[in-house]
Order: C-alpha cells, then sequence, then structure tokens
C-alpha cells in the first residue's frame, strides 16, 4: 500500500509544467515548479519559477540591464550549469531568434543584437542555471511520486515565488488542489 496522494498527471512535454509533490525533500527542488524547455528522448530541461536568486543580471551579463532597462533581479533555473543564463518572455515580446516553448512564451536568445526600444523589458523573467534529467529520470521521479505534472498556463511568468506553488495547486481539477493550503513544515502540526 502507498502512502501518496494519487493525482492524474500529463505525459510531461514542452510548455507543461512540474510540481515538486510534498514528498520531494531535495532542497533543490522543494515546492518548486519547473517549466518544461525540453522534454525528449535525450531527456528533459526546465526552469525553476518560484526561486529568486541574489544574484544581479549586471554581474552574469554586464551592460544588459543597462542596456534593456530590465530589473536585476534574476531567479535559479535549477542546479545544473549554474553560470548558464536562460531568459524566457511571452511571445509579445520576443525577437528574432527566440525559440518558441509555448504558444505564449519564448526562450530568448541573449546573444542577438536587440533594439532595447524593441522588447519590454519588464516582462522578461531571466534564469541562471537550470533543471535537467538524463533519459528516462523525469518518468522514474514521475513514477516514484516526486512530481506531478500539468498544463501551464498564460500567467505562468507573472506567478508571485512565494505563493506560485499554492497557486498553480489550487487551481487544478485533481486531488492535487487541496495539497495547495499544505504547510511548509507539516511534521511540527
Amino acid at each position: 500500500m502507498t502512502d501518496r496522494l494519487v493525482t492524474p498527471t500529463m505525459e510531461p512535454q514542452r510548455g507543461s509544467l512540474l510540481v515538486a509533490t510534498p514528498q520531494l525533500e531535495d532542497p533543490n527542488f522543494r515546492r518548486s515548479v519547473v517549466l518544461m524547455i525540453e522534454h525528449g528522448f535525450e531527456g528533459s530541461l526546465g526552469v525553476v519559477l518560484n526561486r529568486p536568486s541574489t544574484t544581479s543580471l549586471d554581474g552574469v551579463l554586464p551592460g544588459w540591464a543597462l542596456t534593456t532597462g530590465s530589473p536585476s533581479r534574476i531567479f535559479s533555473g535549477g542546479p545544473v550549469q549554474p553560470d548558464a543564463l536562460l531568459a524566457l518572455a511571452p511571445t509579445s515580446t520576443a525577437w528574432v531568434g527566440s525559440t518558441q516553448v509555448t504558444e505564449q512564451i519564448a526562450m530568448l536568445d541573449l546573444e542577438a543584437d536587440i533594439d532595447p526600444d524593441q522588447i519590454d523589458a519588464t516582462s522578461v523573467r531571466y534564469f541562471i542555471g537550470y533543471s535537467g534529467w538524463s533519459p528516462g529520470q523525469l518518468g522514474f521521479e514521475i513514477e516514484e511520486g516526486a512530481w506531478w505534472t500539468f498544463e501551464s498556463t498564460n500567467d505562468v511568468l507573472l506567478l508571485d515565488p512565494m505563493d506560485c506553488w499554492s497557486r498553480v495547486l489550487a487551481r487544478q481539477k485533481s486531488a492535487a488542489r487541496f495539497l495547495a493550503v499544505h504547510p511548509e513544515q507539516a511534521h511540527l502540526n
């Protein structure tokens, strides 16, 4: 008999959300929401949406924040390649060289020449590092009950990182919505 909550999930795919279940204790992913950028036979790649970083954008990509007028705060996308920088934006903000992740979200080419007047830099979300899984690893973790997978929504880049996990769970039509109010440290209750 298993003690995990069974909730319907979809197969991970580009643009879906991975939501950590309460049993996932890894500090890199505890209560995290990951936007899947790639998922296939070669493995999976995504970024954690709810881990603000103390790193400044100007420290990672000198001059970029000044050029675009964008905020200096970035997010920790995951433990893989902590020197890599990725940027996601609504497709309406995307520019030449962007790669579409979903209908509403594009991954930006930070090496492209851009005209700062061409974009709404306030809508860009920057991530240092990413989350990655080798072939079959993510499927195994989902099967073990570490992750749920859900469809993303248009506002996923706008969610406040402080309550992102709870808000994503609360809007589900499955039993997972009941865990939206799950206490951070349930063992203290």
